[in-house]
């Protein structure tokens, strides 16, 4: 160990050097206070024994510089004094380490340069400890902002704040294990997604961004429940580790609020309530968490239930009915049930309320979340959308000059075709969606476009070429089972094809023509109620017809002619 001694006895210097290199030390030394404080910062020695009287700068003095230019590297300093008074020795451990009575006991010291050696080497361990820690502590800080701003981009396609819909998430930690998703529909329904995965933090919040991502795709397709909840499954399943899971209710409201589609695994029982405070019905959590179980096992039907205005739907993760009071009791589903069962408003803040003063806390022991969604007629988009197509309006003066954009455009007309091959590739459509929704033409109306195209092309492949019955999915399992012959059916098929014409003429109006043909017999179209979009949930040729300027079947229903207007 290298010390530094600073004394003006010249006799004392050497005989401590003497002394010190004996015992194996390298000694540097200095004969006042500011020499000495000039030798530390020269010499950087690793223990300093300071005499206290000594002229230029004493050792009070010359040991507070010292302290300063090391900062919060540890360098003990160790008094060296014939002042033995009480106020003297205090203050030798105020501004130093410790102190040695002189004459200086030889064998003290050495022993003390010992004990100081000691935690000389545990200052150093703590020190270099505590720069990796603030190393990783700012790596982590980084990663968080990052997997932040992942975060935010992965939702920034979810709108939960939608007409009647009222959402609560209460975070545990920075990240959150809950996820609440929105998705309102062309025509004023709505996707509702409420989940939570296993855990807390950060690691509980990374199977977020995959099903957000799925989420707001799948949505925008129109895809039904259990087509989105067999996704997630496949998705979470190869994604997440086997310890991990994602309890979920997913649902689908039609535009008048009256019919629900729900498919709920994990989280606690969902209810509606009636617009008195009656309890109306449980939404049973029927099913095993998503990422749970492999492709094959997984059950995806679902449960249709009709509603009435002034029906509130509840869904809540277990941050509500598993919070405890002191006591270690649970919240409960009673006591919720006693708060929810009013007819007062405010039902998310009611029940916070209630959880909060039955904790006797104002911070939420894990992630909470709740979602409310009041059943009342809303605007009817489609009708709207209907109406402008088959008028021709434009309206304003924007809308005016966006047709005539449009209007000198070249007109284009494309071909596709699918083999059995390319179509069991997982999106056969994906080339074709890729293409039209960055056409400039279809741009403002892609969503439309797209949603059309997706309906019709599953359509010929699910009627047309495998010769499916949508019948087949009545029943608790018909959605299940009719996918699970879907999938056997589309595996070995071996012949056939499905071809689609897009077609775009420079004129006015401005309108897409899509001609989809599929090798197989055709289908009974004739029994279709083509005007009941809401029992389909704006799914299928209802609202295929409510989109478009004109469908037109030909070839007994194995090919379809739709005209969509652009303007």
């Amino acid at each position: 160990m290298k010390v530094l001694v600073v004394d003006d006895d010249n006799y004392s210097r050497k005989l401590i050097t003497y002394v010190l290199e004996e015992a194996g030390h390298s000694v540097c030394v200095a004969e006042d206070g500011q020499k000495g404080v000039d030798a530390w910062t020269r010499e950087q020695p690793d223990l300093v024994l300071m005499d206290l009287m000594m002229p230029v700068m004493d050792g009070y003095e010359s040991a507070t510089r010292i302290k300063e230019e090391a900062g919060q590297l540890f360098v003990p300093i160790v008094f060296m004094t014939a002042m033995s008074e009480d106020k003297a020795m205090v203050r030798c451990l105020e501004v130093g380490d410790d102190f040695l009575l002189k004459p200086v006991n030889l064998v003290m010291l050495q022993a003390k340069i010992r004990v100081h050696e000691r935690n000389l080497e545990l200052n150093r361990q703590v020190f270099e400890q505590n720069k990796e820690l603030a190393y990783f502590r700012a790596k982590v800080s980084a990663e968080f902002d990052m997997t932040q701003q992942i975060m935010k981009v992965a939702l920034q396609n979810n709108r939960p704040f939608v007409d009647g819909v009222k959402v609560h998430c209460s975070p545990h930690s920075t990240f959150n294990g809950d996820l609440v998703l929105v998705h309102e529909k062309r025509d004023g329904g709505l996707y509702i997604l409420v989940g939570d995965f296993t855990g807390h933090g950060l690691a509980s919040s990374i199977g977020s961004v995959p099903v957000s991502q799925a989420f707001s795709t799948l949505a925008e397709r129109n895809s039904a429940v259990g087509v989105m909840a067999r996704e997630f499954n496949r998705i979470l399943y190869r994604f997440l580790p086997r310890t991990m899971f994602f309890a979920m209710t997913l649902l689908e409201l039609n535009a008048s609020r009256t019919l629900l589609e729900v498919w709920a695994g994990g989280l606690p029982d969902a209810f509606i309530v009636s617009p008195d405070g009656t309890l109306k019905r449980r939404l049973g959590s029927n099913h095993m968490p998503v990422g749970a179980l492999e492709h094959h096992e997984f059950e995806a039907f679902v449960e249709k239930v009709e509603l009435t205005e002034g029906d509130k739907i509840l869904i809540y993760t277990d941050g509500v009915n598993e919070a405890t009071n002191p006591d270690g009791e649970l919240f409960g589903e009673e006591r919720l049930l006693k708060v929810i069962c009013s007819p007062e408003p405010d039902l998310i803040g009611r029940t916070l309320t209630a959880v909060k003063e039955f904790m006797q806390a104002e911070t939420f022991q894990d992630d909470l979340s709740m979602l409310v969604v009041h059943c009342k007629e809303t605007s009817r988009k489609v009708e709207a959308i209907k109406k402008e197509a088959v008028s021709g309006e434009s309206g304003t003066a924007v809308e005016q000059g966006r047709v005539a954009q449009e209007f000198s455009l070249p007109a284009f007309h494309a071909e596709f075709h699918w083999s059995p091959d390319q179509l069991r590739e997982p999106d056969p459509l994906q080339l074709v969606r890729s293409w039209l929704e960055h056409h400039v033409a279809i741009r403002a109306q892609k969503e439309i476009v797209l949603s059309v195209l997706s309906e019709v092309f599953n359509n010929s492949l699910d009627h047309g070429l495998l010769s499916m019955d949508s019948k087949a999915k009545e029943g608790p399992d018909g959605f299940d089972t009719y996918y699970r012959e879907r999938e056997r059916r589309l595996k070995t098929l071996a012949s056939g094809f499905i071809t689609l014409e897009v077609g775009y003429e420079n004129k006015h109006p401005c309108e897409i023509l899509l001609v989809v043909r599929d090798s197989g017999r055709g289908f009974n179209y004739h029994d279709i109620d083509l005007d009941d979009s809401e029992s389909t949930f704006g799914r299928g040729l209802p609202v295929i017809k409510a989109l478009c300027s004109e469908m037109r079947f030909e070839d007994e229903g194995a090919t379809i002619r739709l005209r969509i207007p652009l303007s």
